[in-house]
């Protein structure tokens, strides 16, 4: 599908799908009379029903498990288990809790139920003490307040709240460790469903409205998530009407079945914009990667419109000199990345990596063996291939890069805890791309995720001055300022950013997508209705 016929596409069914919103979490449409039972088919699997588990808790953060706050579909963000908060100034967040929630149980939710879990999710999952490690301390002068006091200012501290999946404290006090923690006591939560069961054979888990729900009732009665092995199964499923729609996190279907769907009249297709990006890091720890002109060398070398064509088949856009993508919030046109090889040789040389053994690879400037390794995970279907691709560019001119292949398990420990891989392969996130202090950062400051372990003081100041500020203006410069430093030090080289294309079941209308969690979303579930 060659890309006039993509962006046609794209505008005639932009112009087709209705896609309804919710101004925000506390203010939800009436339900329909016909309670319905909505089938989501996916392919992120699920182990147990713990609250370490990924793929559960992702599945649990629209439908069990709230926090204090949510997104609306522009972004915006909006009441859920805090009515209403305030923060005096950007190290003080106060937050006045709902009188009329409850836990699955009948518990009333109280602040305390909040500050412990600020605490315990820190404690027991190594990614919540970069989400909430900036937490100083936290004071429940009543029932129904929290007051969040940090160690240092960060004026986006919202976005960093919105993975809070809060559990009741009278049932997780004792809990020691909570990857063990499989009782279905495990999936108590305040939330508008309550979890029903996990057939763990089947691979289906179910969700039954709760009844007394402070937002009211939602029109999708029952929740039932089918997992799949793969796609082509999912869709065959979608096709016959065995499942109403599909949901992976952060991401659409393959382009691949657009054809196949379009032809189908009880299927119906959104596409929306996405800010996540496909992207190779540096560690700029590491020998020769902490060079800058190694790395803009390396950006010369790929073929940017290849990877685009090849992996998004013209649903998706070339990465940018800036790293973000144009649908971003506070973008500036850096212009596109594209490749020269000429250049990339002259930059390689420039630094002294030439071949001086005749092998065809270029050694490092001291005259060293020079073979990085390329970090990739095998989870991701399309991550080996993109690997394969970017090797082939690569040794092109004349850098023998070595590709590890590791499950998921093994990547989060090498890339999130060890830090001691030398560059790896990944998409960003929406929500990635919004949280520390935005535009990325999380995956940049050495202080938080840090896939480029970045401590350049240029860089960190760019970083603390976004915390410092709630000028809207000066946020916006700012955002200018970090652009500029993806373009001119290129920690992180862009591939190509994906549209997220989300098929439907025709016979229902209504279908919401939430900036974070897709058509996961209370938008879905409290406004689906048979068309």
């Amino acid at each position: 599908m060659n890309k006039a016929i993509s962006t046609m596409l794209l505008v005639i069914l932009l112009i087709s799908v209705a896609i309804a919103g919710c101004s925000t979490g506390s203010q939800v449409t009436t339900p329909t009379e016909k309670a319905i039972k909505l089938t989501i088919g996916t392919t992120n699997a699920v182990n147990d029903i713990n609250i370490v588990d990924d793929s559960f808790s992702k599945f649990k953060a629209r439908t069990v498990c709230e926090g204090l706050i949510i997104q609306n579909p522009d972004g915006s963000f909006a009441p859920c288990l805090a009515e209403s908060w305030e923060n005096p100034d950007a190290s003080t967040w106060i937050f006045h809790l709902r009188k009329n929630a409850t836990w699955h149980d009948g518990v009333p939710v109280t602040a305390k139920d909040i500050k412990f879990n600020l605490e315990y999710y820190p404690a027991k999952i190594a990614e919540y003490k970069q989400h909430w490690g900036q937490i100083d301390s936290v004071e429940t002068p009543d029932n129904h307040t929290v007051v969040i006091k940090l160690k240092t200012p960060n004026s986006n501290f919202l976005t960093n709240l919105m993975v809070m999946r809060a559990v009741p404290e009278h049932i997780f006090k004792d809990v020691s460790d909570p990857k063990t923690f499989n009782d279905m006591n495990a999936t108590i939560g305040s939330g508008p469903y309550k979890f029903v069961g996990f057939d763990k054979d089947a691979g289906i888990l179910r969700f039954k409205a709760y009844d007394n729900y402070w937002g009211g009732k939602p029109s999708v009665d029952t929740i039932e998530i089918r997992i799949f092995k793969n796609q082509d199964t999912m869709i065959m499923a979608l096709q016959k009407g065995e499942i109403d729609t599909t949901y992976m996190y952060s991401k659409g279907i393959d382009y691949y079945y657009v054809p196949k769907l379009l032809q189908d009249n009880d299927i119906g297709i959104s596409i929306m914009n996405s800010t996540g990006v496909t992207a190779l890091f540096f560690n700029t720890e590491r020998p020769v990667l902490n060079n800058a002109t190694f790395r803009r060398a390396i950006s010369y070398a790929i073929d940017y419109n290849e990877l685009n064509n090849l992996f998004t088949a013209g649903y998706g856009e070339p990465g940018t000199r800036g790293f973000l993508p144009a649908s971003s919030y506070n973008y500036e046109d850096k212009g596109l990345l594209a490749q020269d090889v000429s250049q990339s040789k002259k930059l390689l040389d420039s630094i002294g990596m030439i071949d001086r053994d005749g092998d065809g690879f270029r050694e490092a400037p001291d005259g060293k063996k020079f073979q990085p390794e390329l970090l990739t995970r095998t989870d991701v279907a399309d991550y080996p291939r993109i690997s394969d691709v970017v090797k082939k560019y690569l040794n092109a001119v004349g850098i023998d890069v070595r590709i590890k292949l590791v499950d998921k398990a093994t990547f989060q420990k090498i890339a999130n805890t060890e830090k001691t891989h030398d560059m790896l392969i990944s998409s960003t996130t929406p929500w990635g791309m919004m949280t520390w202090c935005g535009y990325g950062s999380c995956y940049f400051d050495s202080r938080n995720i840090g896939y480029t372990m970045t401590k350049d003081p240029v860089y960190t100041s760019i970083v603390d001055r976004i915390f410092n500020t709630t000028d809207v203006a000066a946020q916006k410069q700012l955002a200018y300022e970090m652009q500029d430093y993806y373009a001119s030090e290129m920690p992180a080289i862009a591939f190509y950013t994906s549209n997220v294309i989300q098929p439907y079941n025709k016979k229902y209308e209504g279908w919401t997508y939430d900036p974070m969690y897709g058509i996961m979303s209370y938008g879905t579930f409290f406004n689906l209705h048979e068309a």
